[in-house]
């Protein structure tokens, strides 16, 4: 089995007190939370996850204007056996890009994305990680997000999203053909009357654009920001997906029907041109990596292509952990090719593959932790090959269950009200905890990759 060797990362251009508040806080808060809690009741974030039983995470392309769309490439060929990232230690560009912005070197954003499951569809782990890095690096906007009641809980961090009239939501969960974008979302419309609006929480953007899918059937799409209004028409010759762009600076996106012929939006987005993060975070609740069967190549390289990110975290595995019958190989393969076809489009990007939290249960077979919970036997195997998948990969690998204290922590955890009563989920508390430790360890802390 291989072996977890800590590896000091390197960080050249930034000063250890750079990043110290983020670390110790973090840390201090792993090693330490018996000291930091109260007693107070806490709410358990609203996203529930099927566990077990289930069959099947920057969009500014340069000198981009209103009238422009961003043409649907080729879907990328898969090559997961291959090693995709730059011959360096994992994460040694992300960080020198991160050290940029704070040395006032880098003029451009850094951008994140992150896809998963229930942990990330409605940000309850991803927020915190957004926030930590852009109190340290800036703030560049929110960057994409899931059309307006795409889901149930299907919320977003730094927006409000509403939506008015008639749209049908559709999801890879439920709809068993490869249509998808990145989102595993879609929602669509043939009304003038309907309309989506987005508001920003967190300031000003300097861009506003969305994603739509294109083809033969489809209609006019129009797009409303910062006083700007504009007609764009997603017809084309053959299915794919086209993203449209107002440069004006507002606080609220809004979407409306053309009338007549369909529309079908896959995501929206804003940001700022300026220096700091983008953190964005596409994932279902309930969702394996199998749902990643249901995206089209040619919709997920667009968008992929759109977002630009610096960084790709994959974040499946939860769910996975809880199936007894789980094919490890299988899994490999599958979760593998996808991350490379994420790679391939975004050849600038590093990769982190985050290995399942701590979870328990009381039913099926595994390694009793106390009072009753057991860990599911196939749990601590996944985060095994969810491993040696990023070793495979030149990626980075953090493991949650570790950073939580091993794999039975989830039991205390939910003792202190750090965890829900599910052992599967966290409370905004346990989240937060979490998404500090994993933006330390993106920020500098040691990393760990597999050694044979």
């Amino acid at each position: 089995m291989a072996q977890n060797r800590p590896i000091q990362s390197q960080f050249p251009t930034a000063t250890p007190t750079q990043r110290a508040s983020a670390i110790r806080t973090a840390r201090d808060g792993l090693q330490k939370q018996s000291s930091e809690l109260t007693e107070a009741t806490e709410e358990v974030e609203p996203t529930p996850v099927v566990v077990a039983a289930l069959t099947p995470t920057d969009v500014s392309p340069p000198a981009q204007r209103a009238t422009d769309a961003i043409a649907s490439p080729r879907p990328p060929k898969s090559k997961p056996e291959t090693v995709a990232r730059q011959n360096g230690k994992p994460l040694a560009g992300f960080r020198a890009k991160l050290a940029g912005l704070k040395s006032g070197s880098r003029t451009k954003p850094v951008t994140v994305l992150h896809i998963g499951d229930s942990h990330v569809a409605s940000d309850s782990f991803t927020r915190g990680i957004r926030r930590a890095l852009q109190n340290e690096y800036g703030n560049a906007g929110r960057g994409a997000v899931i059309p307006a009641k795409a889901f149930k809980y299907g919320v977003a961090d730094q927006v409000r999203m509403t939506s008015n009239g008639s749209w049908k939501a559709r999801t890879a969960l439920r709809v068993k053909e490869q249509r998808f974008g990145l989102s595993g979302v879609s929602v669509a419309t043939r009304s003038s009357r309907a309309k989506m609006t987005l508001l920003s929480q967190n300031g000003t953007f300097d861009w506003a654009q969305v994603t739509v899918v294109s083809g033969p059937s489809q209609g006019r799409v129009v797009v409303s920001a910062g006083g700007v209004e504009k007609t764009f028409d997603a017809r084309a010759a053959s299915k794919g997906s086209k993203t449209f762009r107002i440069d004006a600076k507002g606080s609220e996106l809004i979407v409306r029907g053309g009338g007549g012929s369909r529309i079908e939006v896959l995501s929206w987005a804003t940001g700022r041109e300026t220096p700091g993060v983008r953190y964005v975070n596409f994932g279902l609740i309930g969702a394996t990596v199998n749902i990643t069967r249901r995206f089209d190549p040619k919709l997920v390289a667009n968008d992929v292509k759109a977002i630009a990110p610096d960084l790709i975290v994959y974040g499946y595995g939860t769910n996975e952990g809880f199936n007894d019958n789980l094919d490890l190989k299988r899994y490999a393969k599958r979760g593998s090719a996808f991350m490379q076809s994420l790679a391939d489009a975004a050849p600038q990007a590093d990769l982190v593959y985050i290995g399942a939290a701590s979870g328990l249960r009381r039913k099926g077979k595994g390694a009793s932790c106390g009072g009753g919970w057991k860990e599911p036997r196939r749990l601590g195997p996944l985060r095994d090959t969810v491993q040696q998948m990023a070793k495979r990969q030149n990626a980075a690998y953090w493991d949650w269950s570790e950073a939580m204290g091993g794999r039975c922590a989830i039991n205390q955890w939910a003792s202190k009200k750090l965890a829900a009563k599910d052992r599967v989920h966290l409370t905004s508390r346990g989240y937060a905890r979490s998404a500090n430790a994993f933006a330390a360890f993106l920020m500098g802390g040691d990393v760990t990759v597999a050694q044979n």
